[in-house]
């Protein structure tokens, strides 16, 4: 059967070649003092404590106590193929040897990876991650804050046993190239990184976990941010909590440092302050006053809205109980203070004026005002009218002119008389009659505007002053001639002609 697998060189590159599947390279137990973990590629000896070698043959020799030893990068790792004895395997690993005890220092800060409790991602460009005889590469990014040494827990499932620090292009290459190995110190239940060895920023670590799962070998490429802290005053000593033991020192991917996220009712950078006020015990509305009186204290202060009293602000103020209303008026509390309701005829904040219902002067036009119990009346002036003396006195309004046309002037009217008639109410008719208008003895008869002549029978005209000639309206015949003596004309015929 044949197949491609692919095996990691220096760390950085994927070897690829078709190889035929022969049998398990593990069966013959090449390891001497430890596992032997198969691959497609052949065999991987991970050794036991104080052992190393291709196939843990050798005993190392001692290791410095410092927390970093500096290494060359490793030479490069040739594939082995099944039927062949391995010539190489991964560089020496601080697993293979018994490593420094850690020794913690009073206050020291140590920050826990637990591996269940970051996210790990499949990391392709760092391990075969396709192959099913290897767990593939993992990347992990885990923030530190400054002055704190990590402790990597090791669990049953994936231990770690190789760690190199390397640059920022080594570690995007995947590359050991310029980087140096980390010799870890050997912790209950893990191995912790010193802070020493954890500069201000992003640092970056290359690594291979033996994941007793999968049985294989995974390479891990691991960031460690440290970020400034400030979950504790900078004069602090090294015994002294962070967030005053009342909160837990955080951050965020996207926050530059870390910060205390404060227990309930405490508040303060650090925490430092118990926050009596944070349950809201001040009632209607009320501003509540911490004292400052750090962790110890819990006494605090209502200031109350206008209105109400209490310690907790929880009563409303009575502004009637001091009875503040006179002359009988109704006192109403509210909450900015009373309203009196005066009876009729007083006024004021407390009803302690009384009313003058002139005091406004309300009458207008020189009337003369006089009160009326709480209201007033107006005596008004001569031409003027109406309930404040504002309207002037329509003095026609009675149609006081008898035989004319009334018209106001000012204050007072006058009477434009129709013809025939006068006085100051046009009230009197003229007698024409008695100018003597007619003549001849005639009679004056009076009219509207004018008079009438009743002339004697012998006078016409509008004055009489005509006399009538009884023969102008007689016609005499045959030359008879017309006498005119009497009130009618008669004929006086010539002879031998008769007649009337």
């Amino acid at each position: 059967m044949l197949m491609v697998v692919c095996f990691l060189v220096q760390f950085v590159i994927f070897y690829c070649e078709l190889i035929v599947i022969a049998a398990d390279p593990c069966a013959s137990n090449p390891c001497h003092h430890g596992n032997c973990s198969s691959s497609s590629s052949g065999y991987l000896c991970i050794c036991t404590e104080g052992y190393e070698g291709p196939h843990c043959e050798q005993a190392p020799p001692s290791l410095q106590a410092s927390g970093w030893t500096e290494s060359m990068a490793p030479r490069q790792l040739e594939p082995v193929a099944a039927t062949q004895e391995p010539d190489a395997i991964l560089p020496r690993s601080q697993a293979t040897v018994t490593l420094p005890t850690w020794q913690p220092k009073t206050g020291q800060k140590v920050v826990e990876m637990k591996w269940d409790q970051v996210e790990v991602i499949p990391d392709i460009a760092c391990g075969n991650a396709s192959s099913n005889s290897s767990a593939g590469g993992r990347l992990v990014s885990f923030e530190v804050p400054q002055n704190a040494s990590v402790k990597i827990r090791q669990d049953a499932t994936a231990s770690l046993i190789l760690l190199w620090k390397v640059t920022a292009t080594g570690f995007q290459q995947c590359s050991l190239i310029d980087g140096r190995s980390v010799t870890l110190l050997q912790a209950p239940g893990g191995l912790v990184l010193l802070e020493e060895m954890l500069a201000l920023g992003p640092n970056h670590f290359i690594g291979f976990v033996n994941d007793s799962v999968t049985k294989s070998i995974a390479a891990l490429r691991l960031t460690l941010v440290v970020k400034t802290s400030t979950c504790a005053p900078a004069e602090s000593r090294a015994h002294d909590l962070e967030c005053s033991g009342k909160g837990a020192c955080t951050t965020k991917p996207a926050e530059a440092t870390f910060s205390c996220d404060c227990d309930e009712q405490y508040v303060g950078t650090f925490c430092e302050e118990f926050d009596a006020c944070q349950r809201t015990p001040c009632q209607n509305n009320a501003s509540c006053v911490d004292a400052k009186e750090k962790q110890d204290g819990s006494n605090f202060t209502c200031v109350c809205l206008a209105g109400y009293t209490g310690e907790l602000c929880q009563s409303k103020i009575d502004y009637c109980i001091l009875d503040p209303c006179r002359n009988g008026a109704t006192c109403i509390s509210n909450l900015s203070g009373f309203t009196c309701q005066c009876p009729e005829g007083y006024f004021g904040s407390a009803c302690e004026e009384k009313v003058d219902p002139c005091a406004s002067s309300p009458c207008q036009n020189n009337g003369t005002c006089y009160a009326d119990g709480v209201r007033f009346g107006c005596s008004c002036s001569a031409g003027f009218t109406g309930p404040t003396c504002a309207q002037l006195v329509d003095f026609c309004a009675l149609s006081p002119c008898a035989h004319g046309t009334c018209r106001s002037v000012g204050t007072s009217y006058k009477c434009l008389c129709d013809p025939g008639y006068h006085g100051l109410y046009c009230e009197e008719e003229y007698n024409e009659c008695l100018s003597a208008p007619c003549l001849n003895s005639a009679t004056c008869r009076d009219l509207i505007n004018g008079y009438e002549c009743v002339c004697l029978a012998e006078y016409k005209g509008v004055h009489c002053e005509s006399y009538k000639d009884p023969c102008a309206n007689v016609s005499c015949l045959n030359g008879g001639t017309c006498d005119s003596e009497g009130l009618n004309g008669t004929c006086v015929c010539t002879p031998g002609f008769t007649g009337k």
